[in-house]
């Protein structure tokens, strides 16, 4: 096939196009993007790509330069995404495809399908209906599982990497972000609304099981998730399907890849995203009524004052770190907040297994004897109920594993204390994880009601 592929910078087209030669495609490539400004960025852009291209021995057709006036005159006054970045998407497939058309070339494609922040089914579509109307082949493919890997390749690479979309739009809204844990929700949908009811009908099912007055009292009942792997994450979503009003959830790290396995906020659109805020999104959808609070941040005995946990009800623990673990559940238990506490769930694949027991009555579970002993060391003779499994499976060494590694398909996001620090990575299952998340929510809901 030959195909012409535009790109939109160099650290995204290059992952495109090691994929592509696995499938013994070598494109042309093509620069047009009058979206990119100011003009030192689009010169860096333009001559990052340029010298990727000559170093690989690439063509590369060069269309138009800086177009701020062309832009501006396109956009018009749709200044906001979606309709701005969709004239975006069309002012640059159109050349691309009128080039392809005029040059030969059976199908163009795009950079732009590979970026987790792009309006992908927009692309999508924009770029079949530019190929219908100059009568070339539209190439789709989804490069998203990629993106992680490819702005590590970047990186490797020494490429210059931008901060923002590339308009000047997206460069002011850049700035003018602000922390995620202070902004506040967003307001339901227009199209979303909740008609008059005794009773929420979001939560009618549950209702059937509780009763009203229980529902009334979840909807006042504030929680904290702490961890947002793959237990944190299922318990956080099934506190907001099961009517909890406020919930804060924290976690530093970002979505990989290979987080897709087992955590609800990890799909291929998120990928590189904040994990916190991707899950404060998903569970806005859910209930657009609940007070989400999401921390881009590492707990610790440091800076626990800033989760306010002595107003809260109660207090998940999903953290691997075990010495975050151990000041999490002392710190929770000194301000009389009720902690229910996840163990280890790794190398597990029966979540018939897990069971809710104190923590001095957990047996079988290398994290929770870790846990008793470190608690005994911090003269801690309290008690909280864990969920644990005595389900114990080999690791399967002759698997690779690049996490923590120069391979590492996350780059440099990571925390090096966290992923890269570990000496060993386990495996993992969403059918335990999950299991044990929704048996953390469960405990919540059970308490509650136990409080009639």
């Amino acid at each position: 096939m030959k195909l012409l592929l535009h790109c939109c910078c160099a650290p995204c087209a290059v992952t495109c196009i090691e994929n592509l030669s696995d499938d013994g495609i070598r494109p042309a490539l093509f620069w047009h993007n009058p979206n990119i400004h100011p003009f030192v960025e689009y010169q860096k852009r333009r001559d990052t790509l340029s010298a990727f291209a000559a170093a690989e021995g690439m063509e590369l057709e060069t269309a138009g330069e800086y177009g701020l006036r062309p832009f501006l005159a396109e956009t018009g006054e749709e200044t906001e995404p979606p309709k701005r970045c969709e004239t975006c998407y069309r002012m640059r497939l159109e050349k691309t495809a009128e080039y392809a058309a005029e040059h030969g070339f059976d199908a163009f494609g795009t950079s732009l399908l590979v970026s987790p922040y792009q309006q992908h089914e927009a692309i999508r579509r924009i770029g079949e209906e530019t190929a219908a109307r100059r009568g070339v082949e539209f190439f789709y493919r989804d490069f998203r599982p990629l993106f992680r890997q490819g702005q590590a390749r970047a990186r490797a690479l020494g490429f210059y990497m931008q901060k923002y979309c590339g308009c000047i739009y997206s460069e002011a809204e850049r700035f003018s972000k602000s922390p995620t844990h202070h902004s506040p929700s967003p307001t339901p949908h227009s199209s979303f609304s909740i008609p008059h009811s005794p009773v929420n009908p979001l939560f009618q099912r549950l209702a059937l099981i509780t009763g009203a007055e229980v529902l009334e009292k979840l909807s006042k009942t504030k929680t904290l998730v702490f961890g947002l792997g793959g237990v944190g994450s299922w318990c956080a979503e099934a506190l907001v399907r099961s009517g909890v009003g406020s919930v804060g959830i924290v976690d530093s790290d970002v979505v990989c890849v290979t987080n897709i396995n087992r955590q609800v906020q990890a799909t291929s659109r998120t990928l590189g995203h904040s994990k916190a805020e991707a899950l404060k999104e998903r569970l806005l959808e859910i209930n657009p009524r609940c007070e989400v609070t999401a921390w881009k941040e590492i707990f610790s005995r440091e800076n626990a004052a800033a989760f306010g946990i002595e107003t809260a009800d109660f207090v998940i623990d999903a953290i691997d770190s075990l010495t975050h673990k151990l000041d999490l559940i002392e710190i929770s238990r000194a301000a009389g907040v009720t902690l229910f506490s996840s163990m280890g769930m790794a190398q597990k694949l029966d979540p018939t297994r897990i069971r809710t027991a104190g923590i001095w009555e957990t047996k079988g579970c290398p994290l929770a004897q870790l846990v008793r002993q470190g608690l005994r060391k911090r003269g801690f003779d309290g008690d909280f109920t864990a969920v644990y499994s005595d389900e114990r499976l080999q690791r399967r060494d002759e698997i690779p594993v690049s996490c923590g590694s120069k391979k590492c398909l996350c780059g440099d996001d990571i925390d090096p204390q966290w992923c890269g620090g570990k000496k060993v990575i386990n495996g993992s299952a969403v059918t335990v994880t999950a299991a044990a998340g929704m048996a953390l929510a469960s405990l919540v809901l059970r308490d509650i009601m136990g409080r009639q």
